[in-house]
């Protein structure tokens, strides 16, 4: 029996341009993974997606995070020592939970329903997330 070539069913890095530059952004470990996943939680009950209160379990796994995002990998300190703003990175990791836990498709609708202007609201960089 021969082996299986799995190298065209694997999830895809995630390439994330900013200016000139793109960071890319590999499929989560198990571990990373746990973190997206509960980092998604708190999004969707803040943004008003889902109704109620975050788990306590799931609180305790976000407490452990500190200052990193899983959902970036190494793009995160990468973006940091490139000085990319705050606001900026906090926008893409935001895009990267839900990129990771419920696919791109998702994670673009939710972008461009949290950052692109509406009429008479100004500039994207104006617009922060509802749920702020």
């Amino acid at each position: 029996m021969g082996a299986i070539d799995f190298a065209e069913w694997v999830a895809p890095d995630l390439e994330i341009k900013l200016g000139g530059r793109t960071y890319t952004v590999p499929p989560p470990t198990v571990e990373a993974a746990k973190m997206i996943l509960a980092a998604a939680v708190r999004g969707e009950v803040h943004l008003g997606l889902v109704t109620g209160e975050i788990p306590p379990e799931v609180q305790a796994m976000l407490d452990t995070i500190g200052d990193e995002h899983p959902a970036l990998g190494e793009a995160f300190a990468a973006m940091v020592a490139d000085k990319v703003p705050a606001a900026t990175i906090d926008r893409v990791a935001y895009y990267a939970v839900f990129y990771w836990a419920r696919g791109k498709e998702y994670a673009d609708t939710l972008a461009k329903l949290l950052w692109l202007p509406r009429e008479g609201q100004g500039t994207p960089d104006d617009v922060g997330p509802k749920g702020s």
